[in-house]
C-alpha cells in the first residue's frame, strides 16, 4: 500500500500541476513577421504559417532581413522593441561569408544584442529552417509552449527545446542527489510537451502522466545502485542517468502520445485517475 499512497499523492500533485501549466499554454504565444524582402517575407511566412504584418500584441517580432535590406534599420527597430521590453528576433538569410559583417552591423546598434540575431544561408535547405525555427523558439521564451500551440510549424524545435531544459535540469538535481527536482522537471516535461502539441488536458493524456509518475519513482533507485557500481564519481554518474532517463521518457511519451490518438471523448484526467486506482484497490483486496 505505501508505493500506492505515494502514487496516489504524486498523482495529486501532478494534476494540479498539469491544470496550471495546461491554463498557461491557452493564451500568448502571438508570432509577427515584419514585411521586408517579398521573397523572405513570403518563404517565411509560408514556413511558420504566419501572415505577414506586424501585430501591437504580439509576443514576438521576427525581422526577416536579406543581403541586399538595410541592416542598420532591422537593428533599429530590434533596439527600439528592446527598450519598451518587446522581443525581436531578427532572422538574418545571408552567404556564410557574409556572416560576419552582417553580424558586425548590427551589433553595432548598442541595445542589440546576439541573442537577437539568427542566421541562415537560406530558407530551403532543412538545416536552414532549422536555425531560423530554433532561434525563434528561442527568442519566445517562456512564450513558447503558447506558440506552439498556435502555430504547427514550430511544435517540433518547441518539443526538443522542452527535452533539452528539462534533460538538463535533471541532471543538474541527480548530480545534487535531489531526485525530487529531477521528478519535477520530468513531470513538467511531459506536460508542456503535451501542451505545446494542442492535447486536451483529458483522460488520453493518463498514460503519458502514468509513464512520467513511472519514471520518477524508479529513478532515485536506479541512479543511486548505479554509482556504486560504475566506475566514475557518484555526482556523475548520477547526473547521467537522470539526464538519459528523461530523455527516455520524452521518446516513450511521444510515442504513447501519437497512438493515443484524438478519438476517445475528453475526461477529467483527476477522476479518471482515481476511478484507476480503485479498480487496482479492489483487485489486490480480491486476490487477498
Amino acid at each position: 500500500m505505501g508505493a500506492i499512497t505515494t502514487l496516489a499523492k504524486r498523482a495529486g500533485t501532478f494534476a494540479r500541476d498539469t491544470k496550471r501549466y495546461h491554463d498557461e499554454a491557452l493564451e500568448g504565444g502571438i508570432v509577427a513577421i515584419l514585411p521586408g524582402d517579398p521573397a523572405l517575407t513570403e518563404r517565411l511566412s509560408g514556413l511558420l504559417g504566419i501572415p505577414a504584418g506586424d501585430r501591437p500584441n504580439a509576443d514576438l517580432l521576427v525581422i526577416p532581413l536579406g543581403i541586399d535590406d538595410d541592416a542598420r534599420a532591422a537593428a533599429r527597430e530590434a533596439a527600439a522593441r528592446r527598450r519598451q521590453d518587446r522581443r525581436t528576433l531578427i532572422a538574418v538569410i545571408v552567404p556564410a561569408h557574409r556572416r560576419a559583417a552582417r553580424e558586425a552591423e548590427l551589433l553595432a546598434e548598442p541595445d542589440v544584442t546576439i541573442g537577437d540575431l539568427a542566421f541562415a544561408a537560406d530558407l530551403r535547405s532543412a538545416g536552414s529552417v532549422r536555425l531560423i525555427t530554433d532561434g525563434i523558439v528561442r527568442a519566445l521564451g517562456d512564450a513558447e509552449v503558447s506558440a506552439a500551440r498556435r502555430y504547427p510549424a514550430l511544435r517540433e524545435p518547441v518539443r526538443r527545446s522542452l527535452v533539452a531544459s528539462a534533460a538538463r535540469e535533471s541532471a543538474v538535481a541527480g548530480a545534487l542527489n535531489w531526485f525530487p527536482g529531477a521528478s519535477a522537471a520530468q513531470l513538467a516535461m511531459v506536460v508542456r510537451v503535451g501542451s505545446a502539441e494542442g492535447h486536451r488536458l483529458d483522460a488520453r493524456r493518463l498514460p503519458e502522466i502514468g509513464a512520467a509518475i513511472g519514471s520518477s519513482l524508479v529513478i532515485a533507485g536506479v541512479a543511486r545502485g548505479a554509482s556504486r557500481i560504475v566506475p566514475a564519481p557518484r555526482w556523475m554518474v548520477r547526473g547521467a542517468v537522470a539526464w538519459a532517463s528523461t530523455v527516455a521518457l520524452a521518446a516513450a511519451t511521444q510515442r504513447i502520445s501519437h497512438r493515443m490518438g484524438e478519438d476517445s471523448p475528453p475526461v477529467d484526467p483527476r477522476s479518471a485517475f482515481w476511478s484507476l486506482l480503485a479498480r487496482v484497490r479492489h483487485g489486490r483486496k480480491e486476490r487477498d
